[in-house]
């Protein structure tokens, strides 16, 4: 950094060979004008970092450890950000670098419920596979998941689109390739809380977009987790007994106390599936013994009513032929499962069971970002190029002679439809792509097409008027100056 004029502290009005900034309030500060206290910290385990407050700094770990540390403020503004001027300098190019780079975290939102959408449709294969029946809105919810996922990729992708022009404007304000002195700083520095400003808005963005269908996942996730229970039950009972083939599996219930006519009450497991109720007891004496199974045929089941009384607590009577009863003791809870079960089993157009075991075998197991990772990576490559972009003097494109060429300068409106209407190209190509992978519905495709192209026509003629309206005033404008001697910077003419 070459010597700086304007090195001198704000307080005391001295210039100082080492200087501090404060990046709260922009101003310049001595080392003995710095105030120092000493404070309460706390001590990260994770990290061994120092922070102010019971959250790490740097990791974000929530800390126990008590601890105190002299921490330097600003004695205008009392902010504890305060840097060594040469080493704020010297590092705004990687703050520039880094700020930009964030706008990945959108997508990193993105790939993080594609990866977790990826895990649930695995998982539910697995299980479909294993003929659980329970849950058919499993297929039809993720189906809409894919639906959903598509519109915020396509939706996501117009913002980028938004947020990289916002940014390059502010972008255009910088330039570090020329040297920085410090009544530069703070104008900078506001320039990068800027285009920060910009990138966390575009990733809580989409992550506000994600919040709905990460809602219906999870609720997704916790029925496989409920059907994966019961998966294992069912493995640890294969030695006594196995389902048929055509039979789909639907609940277990453990620790269930059972009479049936003409026997004393048992306690075992109750393995349901949509054609028979298997009952496997076990006896407890010194070891764990399980007994012989008992099967049910659903058929056989007239009625289910529940009985309830304070001394001996809640039963559900399951009616057979014959005026028999099968008589099943456990809580209110599981008794409401029960209900909620045979009602499905006696009702199967309530759409609870599958009635195609197979369908799963016809999801993609991933969902498909990778037009929006180009384009992400795309424009940030070409914002981290802005910077250290050497602009042309205007002086070079003037002309000594007075056969001047005019040129035509392109206005903000035109740029900006510019950018609108290949975003909106870019949104074409992407449904007729995705459309082909089979990775949207018809519906959705056709509804999104028609918009899309109506949106294109509209931004074309907008493009048509905006650039004869900017082209006549240009062309006005140089003939003005052209003839009244005097450039577009004011500069008279030679």
């Amino acid at each position: 950094m070459v010597y700086d004029p304007d090195r001198k502290c704000l307080k005391c009005y001295k210039r100082q060979g080492f200087i501090f900034y404060c990046e709260d309030c922009g101003g310049t500060f001595c080392n003995d004008c710095i105030v120092s206290e000493k404070t309460d910290c706390t001590y990260c385990s994770n990290c061994s970092h120092i922070s102010v407050g019971s959250k790490c700094e740097k990791c974000g770990n929530v800390n126990h450890l008590s601890a105190t540390k002299k921490i330097r403020k600003c004695p205008m503004c009392s902010s504890t950000k305060l840097k060594d001027v040469k080493k704020k300098i010297g590092g705004l190019t990687n703050e520039f670098i880094d700020t930009v780079n964030r706008i990945y975290n959108g997508l990193n939102h993105i790939k993080g419920f594609a990866d977790n959408y990826s895990d649930i449709v695995n998982l539910a294969k697995q299980l479909r596979r294993e003929r659980f029946g329970l849950y058919p809105n499993i297929e039809t919810n993720l189906l809409h998941i894919q639906n959903q996922f598509f519109e915020i990729t396509q939706r996501a992708t117009e913002l980028l689109d938004k947020v990289y022009q916002q940014i390059h404007q502010d972008s255009q304000l910088l330039s570090f390739n020329q040297n920085l002195t410090i009544n530069k700083l703070p104008h900078i520095d506001k320039t990068l809380k800027m285009i920060n400003t910009h990138v966390i808005s575009y990733s809580n963005i989409i992550n506000d977009f994600l919040e709905k269908p990460r809602l219906e996942l999870s609720e997704i996730g916790e029925k496989l987790t409920e059907l994966k229970d019961y998966s294992l039950q069912f493995d640890e009972a294969s030695d006594k007994f196995e389902p048929e083939l055509l039979e789909l599996k639907i609940a277990v219930f453990p620790n269930m106390k059972i009479t049936f006519p003409k026997d004393r009450k048992r306690t075992g497991i109750l393995y349901v599936t949509n054609k028979q109720l298997y009952f496997l007891p076990y006896f407890k004496f010194i070891f764990r013994f399980r007994g012989k199974v008992k099967a049910i045929p659903i058929s056989m089941i007239r009625d289910v009513e529940t009985k309830s009384s304070k001394i001996f607590g809640s039963q559900l009577l399951i009616n057979i032929p014959d005026k028999n009863q099968i008589k099943i003791k456990c809580s209110d809870a599981v008794v409401d499962r029960l209900n909620f079960t045979f009602g499905i089993l006696f009702n199967e157009n309530e759409g609870y069971v599958i009635t195609d075991p197979y369908m799963m075998e016809e999801y993609r197991s991933s969902l498909n970002y990778s037009l929006l990772q180009e384009k992400v990576e795309r424009r940030i490559k070409d914002l981290k190029q802005i910077p250290f972009t050497k602009t042309i003097p205007l002086q070079q494109f003037r002309q000594n002679d007075d056969t001047r060429r005019f040129l035509v300068q392109e206005s903000e409106d035109v740029k900006n439809l510019k950018i609108e209407l290949r975003a909106a190209k870019d949104t074409l190509r992407e449904l007729i792509k995705a459309f082909n992978d089979r990775s949207i519905t018809p519906e959705v495709y056709f509804s999104r097409r028609e918009k899309t192209k109506h949106r294109i026509l509209t931004l074309e003629d907008e493009l048509k008027d905006a650039q004869r309206s900017s082209m006549g005033f240009s062309r006005l404008r140089d003939f003005v100056n052209h003839y009244t001697g005097t450039y577009t910077d004011g500069q008279p003419r030679r």
